[in-house]
């Protein structure tokens, strides 16, 4: 099991919505509940429940290395039968995985865990569970979710899933920072300047990121591969243009000399079978725009009994292979003022 420290939380009096379009920032004071320490912790705590590693693995069926997929895994470890109240999930049958399922996972194991008093709903819990192409008593006709369909496809979604899910459950509120397109092609306004690294470091941003809150990663590629791909929101499938190159994860703090931690599924790499859960590190400058999403009200969570299995955020749905987004439509998405 993953052994992390959790300092005591301490609640937040006021935050900032960080945005950074055109190098521009803006600054928006937000209501007194900006933090919940209780659902800090409880983040935490279910990172913790969860093996080290367990694989990597994106494919679609089971291989030499793996005996089953991540779907298959998701589908053992949420264990709910047509007469149980709530879920109970297993993470150690959550293997292999991926960036996005192991935040899915982590999310529900939190909630199961901090549900203690039946606030969320069996209708929920039921509509939370993955629908991974594989019948049982509650998935009878054994239905799939495409990116932005039910919940499991939403989580799963391209571009700010998690904090797109948050904001129409009104369960807590998204902050997000943006670097700039470094090439002309992928610049929303003549205006917007890909900033230095010193100034990109210095974004207030990272000084709102508490530990526990959700995070998606756009990487910077400019440097390492020549590609402006961390600029791109989405995938829309046309040969030639810059497709999003994105990881999602949870915050987990700042190294002594400022490097970015956070808990995810972490790969691909030259040994998938060897990677899987673990913490990651990079430098504030591998990142060209980031997403924190931070829970405040997990109860609203009962609100997912309004969510059926296909029911569709088009939103998500669309950035699988249809369009890009921009920044000001990823901000009215998340609820970004």
């Amino acid at each position: 099991m993953l052994n992390i420290a959790r300092p005591l939380l301490l609640l937040a009096i006021c935050c900032s919505f960080i945005s950074n379009s055109a190098a521009q920032e803006e600054n928006v004071k937000v209501s007194a509940d900006t933090l919940n320490a209780e659902w800090q912790s409880t983040i935490l705590a279910a990172i913790d429940s969860f093996p080290e590693r367990g694989g990597y693995y994106t494919g679609g069926k089971p291989n030499a290395l793996f005996a089953n997929t991540t779907w298959q895994g998701l589908h053992a470890a949420y264990q709910m039968g047509i007469n149980d109240r709530k879920p109970y999930f297993c993470p150690e049958k959550a293997q292999p995985s991926f960036c996005s399922s192991a935040t899915y996972s982590a999310l529900i194991k939190a909630l199961t865990m901090w549900d203690k008093q039946g606030v969320i709903s069996t209708e929920a819990w039921r509509n939370m569970k993955p629908y991974v192409g594989i019948a049982d008593d509650i998935n009878t006709e054994g239905i799939g979710q495409d990116d932005g369909e039910g919940f499991w496809g939403r989580a799963n979604a391209n571009g700010p899933s998690i904090a797109v899910l948050i904001h129409e459950l009104k369960a807590g509120y998204s902050f997000t920072a943006y670097r700039g397109a470094k090439t002309l092609r992928n610049k929303e306004s003549e205006s917007e300047t890909y900033l230095t690294d010193e100034e990109w470091r210095a974004n207030p941003v990272w000084q709102h990121a508490v530990k526990g809150d959700f995070m998606k990663i756009f990487w910077n590629k400019n440097e390492s591969k020549g590609s402006d791909c961390g600029a791109i929101i989405g995938c829309n499938d046309v040969k030639g243009d810059d497709q999003e190159a994105g990881h999602s994860v949870i915050f987990m703090g700042y190294t002594p000399d400022g490097k970015v931690t956070y808990w995810s599924s972490n790969g691909p790499g030259e040994h998938p079978e060897l990677l899987g859960y673990s913490i990651g590190t990079c430098d504030k400058t591998y990142i060209q725009r980031v997403v924190f999403t931070r829970i405040t009200h997990p109860e609203r969570f009962n609100e997912v009994k309004n969510i059926a299995p296909k029911n569709v955020n088009q939103y998500l749905y669309d950035l699988n292979g249809k369009k890009h987004s921009n920044t000001a439509e990823l901000k009215r998405q998340c609820g970004i003022k």
